[in-house]
């Protein structure tokens, strides 16, 4: 199963958010509606001296700045974030949101488990907008970093994920922001980055993946069918998924990538090629 579509042509939506938020808007990439069962994306937006009211959830939480700014409050903290920055909030955790700074700020959106759609028949939710503390047992409430292009390696087959080998990759960089080194245990964001000739070649995981590219054009192979996907498309692929990418243009691309539930530390992807070497007895 898989979805795609392209974020200007994504409508805003105030969701959950509606009545506690002044100036917010939300554009629902991937979640229930479009087959996923393990992860929620979005790109929320704020306007100049928009707010969106402190809450909590249920599920772990990652957001990764896109434009403008942002200032991310929490107990007893206050975060000023800027394009390339990222957070990781525990569940559990209450946070507010304003935009204080010129212009539109705008963020990508992960959370899993998938939020749910409605609140349960038990009257519970799993977002609740109200201040709290931080729950016991949590020693990092949220983690905050930056990311620039400058962090990734060298293009390369080998980029630390288990069962990725040199017959299946090319020209690849990646730099995971958030997953278990950064305390998330339901979720990775990372940024991948493709060199031109870069590729991997048609594989699908036990997990679901979902892609939001921010500059460059690559053509993706999803479920037998080529798509030419440039900044501002998205894609979603579930567990099972067939898929392939090649970057053919004369320059990178590069995109923000999403793994839920997390990888197995082994065998991470299906590669149809070895896989046939298998049946073949090579």
């Amino acid at each position: 199963m898989k979805h795609h579509g392209r974020l200007d042509e994504t409508a805003a939506e105030g969701g959950r958010y509606a009545e506690h938020s002044s100036g917010y808007g939300r554009r629902s990439l991937f979640a229930s509606a479009e087959g996923s069962v393990h992860q929620e994306a979005v790109v929320a937006e704020l306007e100049q001296g928009g707010h969106v009211d402190s809450h909590l959830h249920a599920f772990e939480e990652a957001f990764y700045v896109l434009e403008g700014t942002l200032v991310f409050e929490s107990p007893g903290a206050s975060e000023s974030l800027a394009e390339g920055d990222y957070v990781f909030v525990e569940r559990g955790v209450s946070h507010s949101l304003r935009n204080d700074g010129p212009g539109l700020a705008r963020w990508f959106e992960v959370s899993a488990p998938q939020p749910l759609a409605g609140t349960p028949d038990d009257g519970l939710d799993d977002t609740v907008f109200a201040a709290g503390r931080v729950p016991d047992g949590v020693e990092a409430p949220y983690r905050k970093a930056h990311f620039d292009p400058s962090d990734l390696p060298e293009p390369s087959s080998v980029i630390g994920l288990a069962g990725f080998g040199a017959a299946n990759v090319g020209g690849a960089a990646l730099k995971i922001l958030v997953g278990p080194d950064t305390g998330a245990s339901q979720l990775n964001l990372m940024v991948v980055q493709y060199a031109p000739g870069g590729f991997i070649t048609r594989h699908d995981h036990a997990f679901e993946e979902g892609f939001l590219f921010l500059t460059g054009e690559i053509e993706a192979e999803l479920e037998g069918e080529t798509h030419r996907l440039r900044a501002g498309d998205y894609f979603w692929s579930g567990a099972g998924s067939m898929h392939a990418l090649a970057n053919r243009s004369d320059a990178p691309v590069r995109w923000l990538e999403t793994q839920v539930p997390q990888p197995p530390s082994r065998h991470q992807a299906r590669f149809v090629a070895e896989w046939r070497r298998y049946v073949d007895g090579g």
